[in-house]
């Protein structure tokens, strides 16, 4: 779910920090580490430049794509933040200086940080989780998130999602969610069942803690204004032009402040890739991804050390989105024959020179347990042109439909050089094998898509997601018929049962077997989704910066570790 998030940038085009649209393979001349490790001494001057994001808002429980969650990652604290240590991902408190988990694995005891406050100087206290909680999981609340509390099998949260499901009303039950605040520094947790990924996911984002008098002041606004939002995070926004700039500033108030060295950071929000890397070169900017000959161009100026170049794995998984109920599509087999025809390789190679083809929904780097999902359970699908044609004629006919008039409509975010490459590819592809007709709908900006995609307003809909926690169930999670971030609006009860069964199986290669069932129903057999490619990090960044951190699990960027160091001599 960091995550957890929906994905854009292979709209978009945008690569501009992460790069986690990008590349394949492995290069010598790479560090495979989203972190620079250094110990230089900082420069007086602590000032970054780098590409930023619009966000849909700031109200953490409503939050669900990347770009909105690059700014909650760096403006809010929950219970554990994620941290990098030897080149993989764990969490570690944050919010909270300590927890204890019962014997029976079915309580959480959080003791939270007395030193931790608000920008406004108020302390953050456990019943303002509780109050988050609650919230994220309230019908009237409206959040895309509602069904993760039961995904983590929280205490009467699938009796929250079950009523709702049903319109029946669910006042009562969420006031008896099973979170309780002990006193104002704990905060306590009650499962239904053991959640072998439970702590993972307390570093998500919309888990942060959220103060009711600003809601009840602010309404149907709370999170709309960097100025009447107060944050308990390492950084405060204190400048905003959507479309234009986003400026964080350290926030001084900060429990942790005297660890932070950046004092401001400067995000320029531009869509197109070549334009970044032109600012990069130029020295506008101190951190861009890039593809295709830009990327070649900057691996060759990192070998020569006049910048970083950082390659690692990212957690992005691509595909298309297919709208099971539209006209056509909604053909099972008209859906496995549009992903049977795509040669994933033939692909990348037209639109990126980069990134790693996919036949699944969860990359490599993800686990099960103690074990690498994608490593162990191969993929289900390939490539089969010719088996293509054969499903496309016969869902076809099925539907009603002459080849020569079907018409799909493909949604796509800005209109970019990359976007508008994936989606000529596409329209060729499918005209040239089944002589239907590909309509491209481009979205003005990044919040115009995610508002069309999330109410589903397409036949196929390029996009991807990315892990909000690590473990592999947040990528299944997404695709239950309740959860509203389900843009397919996909529904098969087999697949829902394996997937809530598999979030408390404690025996791991039951688990794993589960999933890979699940996974079969999704992408092969009702092709609800098209796998296109998983993402990585190909990230360059000016010799000065230093400790500038890629996420594996949430926004694009987390600011609290970056400094400059060597910039003024």
């Amino acid at each position: 779910m960091k995550r957890k998030k929906v994905l854009a940038l292979v709209l978009t085009g945008v690569v501009a920090t992460s790069g986690v649209l990008a590349g394949c393979g492995s290069s010598n001349d790479a560090a495979d580490s989203n972190k620079t490790q250094t110990t230089d001494t900082p420069d007086k001057e602590q000032v970054l430049n780098i590409a930023g994001y619009d966000f849909k808002t700031l109200d953490p429980s409503l939050v669900s794509d990347s770009e909105s969650s690059s700014s909650l990652t760096n403006i809010y604290e929950g219970l554990m933040k994620e941290v990098d240590k030897d080149g993989k991902a764990t969490v570690e408190p944050a919010g909270c200086e300590k927890y204890k988990l019962s014997d029976d694995k079915l309580t959480y005891t959080f003791h939270l940080r007395k030193d931790a406050k608000w920008t406004d100087g108020k302390p953050v206290t456990a019943q303002q989780y509780v109050y988050s909680w609650k919230r994220l999981i309230n019908p009237k609340t409206g959040s895309d998130y509602m069904t993760l509390l039961a995904e983590l099998n929280v205490k009467g949260a699938q009796d929250i999602i079950d009523a709702a499901d049903a319109k029946k009303p669910t006042d009562d039950l969420v006031e008896k969610l099973g979170v309780e605040a002990k006193d104002d520094y704990t905060f306590v947790v009650h499962l239904e069942k053991p959640t072998p990924f439970f702590i993972n996911a307390m570093s998500f984002d919309d888990l942060v803690p959220i103060r009711e008098d600003k809601v009840k002041e602010q309404g149907d606004k709370f999170g709309s204004d960097p100025k009447t939002t107060v944050y308990n995070g390492p950084f405060t926004i204190t400048e905003y032009q959507k479309g234009s700039k986003i400026v964080y500033t350290k926030n001084d108030k900060y429990w942790g402040a005297k660890d932070i060295k950046l004092q401001t950071c400067n995000g320029s929000i531009i869509n197109e890739t070549t334009t970044l890397v032109k600012m990069f070169e130029g020295g506008e900017l101190d951190v861009t991804g890039a593809s295709k000959d830009d990327l070649a161009r900057l691996k060759q100026k990192a070998q020569n050390k006049e910048c970083q170049y950082v390659q690692g794995v990212d957690t992005g998984a691509y595909f298309n989105y297919v709208n099971v109920t539209r006209p056509i599509v909604k053909n099972k087999k008209v859906r496995q024959a549009l992903s049977l025809a795509v040669d994933r390789k033939e692909m990348l190679d037209v639109v990126y020179k980069r990134c790693i083809p996919s036949y699944g929904i969860a990359p490599e780097g993800i686990s099960c347990g103690d074990k690498d999902y994608r490593k162990e359970v191969k993929e289900s699908i390939k490539t089969d042109k010719e088996q293509a044609k054969k499903l496309m004629a016969e869902g076809l006919k099925e539907e009603g439909v002459e080849a020569s008039k079907a018409k799909i409509t493909m949604l796509f975010g800005p209109k970019t050089s990359i976007s508008q490459s994936m989606g000529d590819y596409f329209q060729k592809l499918y005209k040239d094998a089944f002589g239907i007709n590909l309509v491209l709908d481009y979205s003005p900006d990044s919040q115009s898509y995610f508002k069309k995609r999330q109410a589903s307003d397409f036949d196929l809909c390029g996009g991807g997601w990315s892990a909000d926690y690590n473990d592999v169930s947040s990528y299944f999670g997404v695709f239950l018929g309740a959860n509203p971030n389900n843009n397919s609006k996909f529904k098969n009860a087999e697949y829902d049962k394996l997937v809530k069964d598999a979030a408390s199986e404690q025996d791991n290669n039951k688990r794993m077997d589960m999933y890979k069932k699940a996974e079969e129903i999704l992408v092969k057999d009702e092709a609800a989704v098209i796998p296109t490619y998983y993402g990585d990090i190909n990230s360059f960044r000016k010799n000065y910066v230093k400790g500038f951190e890629n996420p594996k699990f949430g926004g694009y960027y987390n600011l609290r570790t970056v400094y400059i160091s060597g910039k003024t001599k």
